[in-house]
């Protein structure tokens, strides 16, 4: 294969889809740095008779002039993209598009419509029909995804990506009629909850670490300014420690009395590795677990209404009594 070859392929390859371009210098650069030695005039020349047999535009609006992809060019494939790896790109497009940056997710939208032509391709192959067959549900109510600014959404994607501060304005829950709060962020991760995104970070100079919802973000600014970090902080550990189910006290060891039609579920998903399940009755089971004292806790168990009965720890009994006496009060007087 002559050099020639070789290089032009290099070059196809380090040209950027549109928006974003190449100048001919820092692509004459990379080349370079490739093994491969081209003047200024010969790798214009190049990128003039390329642009004759592939999809590639000059940019010469705006300096420093640039070279890209055209935004509708197919993705070429060397060697072709098979089936496997076409439903694996269709699975990502399909389930896990949040979990991307929106630049990542825009360069690889060429890539989707690539893998779903290839599995459109061939009807017979079985694996064409796999995304078609498999949905995610959601265990609690389903609710409507809140709308999310996708500018700031992209600023605090880049700026998670990047570790970088981020300067921006948003609206807390608790102070929604009192306006919005300008924040300086120091991004640490992003969660996804059912169809909310919460940016877990820290403010400014200080070490607590916060949650912010992304659709609460009103805007976000990029800079060049480093995140301050934590020691020692581990985005998995956090999440272990319970934060996201909202923790009101330490580990408890709950006992509960269950219908025993409802407990059904927690012989094959248990509450805990120590979870036990004793008759009581024939209608009744005792179930006992050390769990994280948390409100996701409470609201599970107050779903099951009057069909469980939390036993142990007193203080949960008497708070779940409470909730329950106040709601069979409302729905008592809105009968009078």
């Amino acid at each position: 294969m002559s050099d020639t070859l070789l290089r032009q392929w290099k070059m196809l390859r380090l040209i950027p889809r549109f928006p974003r371009k190449i100048e001919v210098g820092a692509l004459m650069a990379q080349l370079e740095a490739a093994g491969y030695q081209v003047t200024r005039r010969t790798l214009q020349r190049d990128l003039n008779d390329l642009s004759s047999v592939f999809p590639l535009q000059s940019d010469t609006r705006n300096t420093p002039y640039g070279w890209s992809w055209s935004a509708d060019a197919p993705t070429f494939d060397l060697p072709g993209m098979d089936a496997p790896a076409a439903l694996t790109l269709r699975m990502i497009e399909q389930f896990i598009p949040t979990l991307m940056p929106p630049t990542v997710r825009e360069l690889l939208g060429p890539q989707f419509a690539r893998a779903k032509a290839v599995l459109e391709a061939n009807p017979t192959n079985p694996l064409g029909r796999w995304t078609d067959c498999v949905r995610v549900v959601p265990r609690e109510m389903p609710l409507l995804a809140p709308k999310v600014n996708a500018e700031a959404a992209r600023a605090v994607y880049q700026a998670v990506a990047d570790g970088k501060r981020i300067p921006m304005t948003y609206t807390p829950r608790a102070s929604e009629g009192e306006g919005d709060r300008d924040y300086e962020v120091n991004p640490l991760g992003l969660v996804v909850r059912g169809n909310l995104i919460y940016l877990v970070c820290t403010m400014w100079n200080y070490e607590d670490i916060r949650q912010l919802a992304l659709h609460r973000v009103k805007s976000a600014v990029m800079t060049d300014e480093l995140a301050s970090r934590p020691p020692d902080f581990d985005l998995d550990s956090y999440i272990e420690q319970g934060e996201f189910q909202y923790p009101v006290g330490p580990t408890i060891q709950l006992k509960a009395k269950f219908d025993r039609a409802v407990a059904a579920h927690l012989y094959e998903t248990p509450l805990s590795a120590d979870q036990a399940i004793d008759d009581l009755d024939g209608e009744h089971v005792l179930v006992t677990a050390t769990v994280r004292n948390t409100l996701q806790l409470e609201w599970w168990l107050l779903g099951f209404g009057g069909m469980v009965l939390v036993i142990k720890p007193t203080a949960l009994r008497d708070r779940l009594s409470g909730i329950m006496s106040n709601a069979s009060s409302m729905y008592g007087a809105a009968q009078e």
